[in-house]
């Protein structure tokens, strides 16, 4: 699945304790190295995933200062023009451990089911946009690549 376009998101609620490349635990590390994934690296300033939709430069959830870990873009030219025709260069493996899942989550009311720490509500507001990001990374690949929209991006920043 993984290998033919597919993504999969494991959103742990562990703030890094046990998350990959967490310091006090394996236990993802051992889930995921039953998996044939490939290496996996913190997501970088410049991936198109923190421009997907919103420009970001980090991805809160409930939690906040935790890593979002995406696959290791190949140093090997021929490799990554080989993944962009396969995947459209959308990493097939995406690790966070700011739970996001539970920033997201409300009652019937549409009160939020848990507190987000440290930021408050900002802060959820952002892990909403992490989750659209997320989705129309997984849903339009690399587009946001592509030169074409690099004059807007720099309007955007204000460069």
């Amino acid at each position: 699945y993984m290998k033919q376009g597919g993504m999969i998101v494991f959103d742990t609620r562990d703030q890094e304790r046990v998350a990959y490349g967490g310091s006090q635990g394996k236990a993802l590390t051992r889930l995921i190295g039953q998996l044939d994934i490939p290496a996996l690296e913190p997501v970088p300033g410049n991936h198109v995933l923190t421009r997907s939709f919103y420009l970001m430069n980090s991805f809160p959830g409930r939690w906040d200062g935790g890593s979002l870990w995406v696959e290791a873009e190949p140093s090997d030219e021929t490799e990554r023009n080989a993944r962009s025709r396969r995947t459209d260069g959308v990493s097939s493996v995406v690790i966070t451990s700011n739970d996001l899942a539970s920033a997201w989550a409300l009652d019937e009311a549409n009160r939020p089911l848990y507190p987000v720490v440290p930021g408050g509500e900002l802060q959820r507001e952002m892990a909403f946009r992490a989750g659209v990001n997320l989705v129309m990374y997984a849903l339009t690949g690399n587009y946001k690549a592509d030169q074409v929209h690099v004059p807007a991006l720099l309007e955007r920043l204000g460069q």
